[in-house]
C-alpha cells in the first residue's frame, strides 16, 4: 500500500549548511531528523512517539504529522504489531494523514488516496477519488516535478466510479480549503523533542526542506473531517 519515498536526499541539502571541512555534518540530529531516519529504516514503533510529540505543535509541523500517520499505518500491517493494536494504529494513521492532508501536505493526500483505494467499500472509493483529485490540484508537487500517486492506483480508482461520482469528487476537490493543524497539549515527556525541533534549520524550515525533495511538501488546502470515513470493508 505504501510507496518508498526516501528523504535522505533532502537531508543532504540541510547538511550542506553545517558540514565540516571534509563534508561531514557536525550538528547533532534533531528529534525530527532522528525520527525521519528511523522511518527510513522501517523502525516505525521507535519513530512514532517522537513524531507525535513534534506534530502536536500544530501548524508548521505538517510533515511530522504526515510521517506519524505513515508510521501508524505501516505498523497496522506489520506482523510484529500485536493484533490487538492494529485497528488502533490504522485509525490513528488515517486520522493523522487526514489532518496533514487537510493542512495541504501532498504526500499525505497521495497516501490517503492509495489507502482508501485498498478498502472495498463504495464510500472508501469515493474518498480515494476525492483525495486523488485534491492531490492532483496541489501545485507544490508539480513545482518539484514529483508524482507520488501511482498511475495504476489512480486508474483503478477512476475505473470503480461512474461519471456522476467522479464529477462529485472533482467538485469537492475544487472546493478544498486549508484547515491548519491545531496545536495540542505538550506533555513533559515531549519537551526534549520539542526543544530540538525549534532549532533554526532543524525546526519548521528544516522539515519543509526535507519535504520538498523527499517524503512530502507544500501547501494546498483542507477539508475538515474525513479521517475515519469508509475504513472498513463491507
Amino acid at each position: 500500500m505504501f510507496r518508498n519515498l526516501t528523504a535522505l536526499g533532502a537531508l543532504v541539502v540541510l547538511a550542506g549548511c553545517a558540514s565540516g571541512p571534509r563534508g561531514q555534518d557536525d550538528r547533532p540530529a534533531s528529534g525530527f531528523e532522528s525520527a525521519a531516519r528511523l522511518v527510513d529504516q522501517g523502525r516505525y514503533s521507535e519513530a512514532l512517539p517522537i513524531l507525535r510529540c513534534i506534530a502536536v505543535q500544530g501548524e508548521g509541523f505538517e510533515i511530522a504529522q504526515f510521517l506519524a500517520g505513515h508510521s501508524a499505518m505501516a505498523m497496522s500491517e506489520l506482523d510484529t504489531t500485536p493484533a490487538i493494536l492494529r485497528d488502533d494504529m490504522r485509525i490513528e494513521g488515517f486520522e493523522r494523514l487526514a489532518a496533514a492532508g487537510n493542512a495541504g501536505w501532498p504526500a499525505a493526500q497521495a497516501e490517503l488516496a492509495t489507502a482508501y483505494a485498498g478498502i472495498g467499500t463504495e464510500q472508501a472509493h469515493d474518498e480515494a477519488a476525492y483525495w486523488a483529485a485534491v492531490y492532483r490540484r496541489n501545485t507544490r508537487e508539480r513545482a518539484y516535478g514529483l508524482d507520488r500517486l501511482d498511475n495504476q492506483v489512480e486508474a483503478e480508482i477512476n475505473a470503480r466510479l461512474d461519471e456522476t461520482r467522479r464529477q462529485n469528487a472533482a467538485a469537492l476537490a475544487d472546493a478544498f480549503t486549508p484547515t491548519p493543524l491545531e496545536r495540542g497539549n505538550i506533555t513533559p515527556e515531549c519537551a526534549p523533542f520539542i526543544r530540538s525541533a525549534r532549532g533554526g534549520a532543524q525546526g519548521r524550515e528544516g522539515q519543509r526542506g526535507r519535504g520538498s525533495g523527499g517524503r512530502g511538501g507544500g501547501q494546498g488546502g483542507g477539508r475538515p473531517g474525513g479521517g475515519d470515513r469508509g475504513l472498513t470493508d463491507g
